[in-house]
């Protein structure tokens, strides 16, 4: 039977060397001058923090002074004791390590690698040493990883190109890499170019037969599942063996069994097994807003006789995913609305970054922490985003528990008038590490949809989409596509913010998908103490910009509300982003289908930030999350009145909208509009399963007022969903029409 050892911990160490060119052969662990503790997963950045060799590179500008960790290469090492009875054998798992490698097994090179994303699997039987052995990892300095090679046309266009992108080169040396595009510096997140061993490291020892992976394939037809199990079987000599699946429910409080035997003849080496079985009547795997999100566990088991040479546990649900075409839209149009089980889901989404920009320190808990939040404020769909990882598994698997939809883009990321290297090397690392991904991903249910990547154009990138399209379909052919984002249908909606436009522009997006919007806001005082130094607190200065904040737009934005000291800056930022995305999203959703989801810029941040986030580094949510519980709403009351300065003796007019989502109706419901607590409106409505409608309009002469209108939905004396709006807020600033120009011409440039 298997054993699986956790090679994780603090069994570590490391230490630098001076660099080498990453092709050289070399072994240079003795020139170690140093060997230090350290922790895996983890990064080069976080052991060092921990030592206290290091001052914290997210307080202040800290950063600055981490950079010269990348001048240096870097080895990792553990002991390992490996004792194999007759006939097991042994095989060393790297879940990830970042970014150009080679592994060893005391003098022995077992491999290379480059990419972030893949899983390494390296086979030990018979190197081992009886009295002990060594890992080690060599990883190469981030100064050495590669740079694009420009050809003399590229060399022409990117001074142009960079300058029409306000400095934003048109080839940045991130472009050559499959590595966390965010790491070179972002809008959001500092650079820090990482490299460690970020994932998990095991050991597995088996006997004659290694399962390497499973696929679980789920197809209904009628009323039952018909499932093939691919298994990737790896045998040290051609035998004939058996193979037990076992099925058991695991999210039932009814606990059920289903079995299964295969007779198989295994060839000597690697080779793929189709196993085929059907599941009657199964539970299926469904968003948590519509129904329970049902999960299976599969135990493969592979035995020579009655003795056990290998076995695997995989979860899984069923359930089926495909895109149907928006109403309104013209035949032949990209189809952007989510049928799940058959049944339309709107999408109230939010863009997921790294937890941390040194993702190696991630845990468990971390991504469970941040995903509670996440279903608690109502989201439904999570967008991991191209810039950011594939995430730990653990992500995948707390998606799948608590029924939230993922959509995971490839790691080509926001080249709007460039391309990415179209060398035929750098093509089949793509490949390498997306069929990798893919391989690691596809088993799980809440993974809905798979897209090339965000912000660039597809056409200048033809060949490098359609080799991922490819591998999605040869190596899962179960979910959707996207060939990028955006993409034809889905619209980036940033005349908001970077166009300095007024949140009720939002009101002019007729786009069938919305996959990125928002503002900027200041986290509370207590988050911007942890991370900035008492001189940079206030004002606005170079510690706000060095932490992400674009502060010319941010006064834009809190320009109607006069702050002036920092509590009255984070207050009136973070009152405007509320503002903006309770405008955006009111509006996508009243308009349901004919836009069928909208994705907001961004859940979190990966350190200490001014930004898009709603919830910040700290975990500590701003006043846009609280909002988020209302507008998320499964069943939302919307008002679509004129977004402008009301004054006593003015009458206010608004159009009555109720939203459900949810695939159950909501009947005789008690709807009342307040104003500063005074009663203007009082009605009876229904609403039928999966819908949004009109349902009347409020006239109102507005007398000396504070402005706080509030709309609850009851039914039996039960609260089903309320809403608030702040008539006092009035933004009179249009944008200019040259930075609205320039966001559209950024839109077109990527399809």
């Amino acid at each position: 039977m298997r054993r699986a050892i956790d090679l994780g911990g603090d069994d570590w160490r490391f230490g630098s060397v001076a660099p080498k060119p990453p092709t050289a052969s070399v072994d240079d662990r003795a020139d170690v001058d140093e060997w230090l503790p350290a922790t895996v997963p983890g990064n080069v950045r976080s052991d060092l923090l921990a030592l206290g060799r290091m001052e914290d590179p997210f307080y202040g500008t800290n950063n600055e002074d981490s950079q010269w960790v990348d001048a240096f290469d870097w080895w990792y090492t553990r002991p390992l004791q490996v004792r194999l009875r007759e006939g097991e054998r042994a095989f060393l798992i790297f879940d990830g390590i970042d970014y150009i490698s080679a592994v060893y097994l005391d003098q022995i090179e077992l491999g290379r690698h480059e990419g972030m994303f893949s899983r390494q699997v390296y086979e030990i039987t018979g190197l081992t040493k009886a009295q002990g052995s060594e890992v080690a990892v060599r990883i190469w300095g981030s100064d050495s990883l590669p740079h694009p090679r420009l050809s003399w046309q590229e060399r022409l266009w990117s001074p142009v190109a960079t300058a029409l992108q306000r400095g934003q080169e048109a080839f940045p040396p991130r472009s050559a890499t499959l590595k966390c595009q965010m790491g070179f510096g972002w809008d959001f997140a500092p650079r820090m170019r990482t490299m460690g061993l970020w994932d998990g490291v095991s050991l597995v020892v088996t006997r004659s037969v290694f399962v390497r992976e499973v696929f679980i394939k789920t197809h209904l037809e009628h009323h039952a599942a018909q499932v093939t199990l691919l298994a990737t079987l790896d045998s040290d000599r051609a035998q004939e063996v058996d193979a037990e699946v076992l099925i058991t429910h695991k999210t039932s409080s009814e606990p059920s069994e289903r079995q299964w035997r295969y007779d198989l003849t295994l060839e000597q080496g690697q080779q793929t097994r189709e196993l085929e079985f059907t599941l009657p009547e199964p539970d299926l795997w469904q968003p948590w807003d519509r129904g329970e999100p049902h999960l299976y566990d599969l135990q493969l088991r592979i035995l020579c006789g009655e003795q056990p040479l290998d076995s695997v546990r995989e979860s899984f649900g069923v359930r089926s995913v495909e895109m149907a075409r928006n109403p309104e839209t013209p035949v032949g149009s990209e189809h952007w609305t989510v049928v799940l089980n058959e049944a339309r889901e709107f999408i109230r989404g939010a863009n997921w970054v790294p937890l941390d920009a040194l993702p190696g320190r991630s845990r468990h808990t971390d991504y469970q922490a941040l995903i509670t939040m996440a279903k608690e404020a109502g989201i439904n769909l999570l967008r991991v985003w191209a810039g950011g990882l594939r995430e730990k598994k653990a992500f995948y698997d707390l998606c799948d528990r608590e029924g939230i939809m993922v959509w995971q883009d490839f790691p080509l990321a926001c080249l709007p008038l460039g391309h990415f290297p179209r060398r035929r090397a750098f093509r089949h690392l793509l490949a390498h590490e997306a069929r990798s991904m893919v391989r690691q991903l596809r088993n799980h249910p809440s993974l809905i949809l798979w897209c090339g990547g965000n912000e660039f154009s597809y056409k200048r990138n033809r060949r490098l989409v359609d080799t991922l399209e490819a591998i999605v379909e040869q190596e899962d052919g179960t979910r959707p596509f996207r060939k990028s984002s955006p993409g034809r249908g889905d619209r980036h909606n940033w005349v908001v913010w970077h166009a300095k436009a007024p949140a009720r522009d939002y009101r002019e997006d007729r786009s069938q998908f919305v996959s990125e919007f928002g503002l900027q806001s200041l986290p509370g005082v207590s988050s911007l103490s942890r991370f900035l130094p008492r001189k940079d607190l206030h004002p606005p200065g170079e510690g706000w910009r060095y932490h992400s904040a674009q502060v010319e737009k941010l006064e834009r934005y809190v320009a109607p509300h006069s702050p002036r000291t920092l509590a009255e800056w984070v207050d009136a930022s973070q009152k405007g982003q509320a503002l903006a995305l309770q405008v955006a999203i009111e509006h996508f959703r009243r308009r349901k289908y004919r836009t069928s989801g909208a994705i907001f810029w961004q859940f979190n941040d990966p350190w200490p930030a001014i930004s898009w986030s709603v919830v910040d580094y700290y975990r500590r949510p701003k006043r846009a999350y609280v909002k988020l519980k209302t507008l998320y709403n499964p069943v939302l009351i919307s008002l679509e009145y004129a977004l402008q300065e009301y004054r006593p003796g003015d009458v206010f007019q608004a159009d009555i909208w109720v939203i459900n989502d949810l695939l159950t109706p909501h009947r005789d419901c008690l709807l009342e509009i307040n104003l500063d607590d005074r009663r203007i409106y009082s009605r009876t409505v229904s609403l039928p399963a999966d819908s949004s409608q009109k349902v009347g309009s409020v006239e109102h002469r507005l007398g000396p007022h504070k402005g706080h209108l509030t709309v609850t939905l009851q039914r039996q004396r039960q609260l089903i969903s309320s809403n608030e709006y702040d008539l006092l807020y009035h933004d009179p600033r249009d944008a200019r029409w040259i930075d609205v120009l320039y966001s559209k011409l950024g839109q077109w440039a990527m399809e």
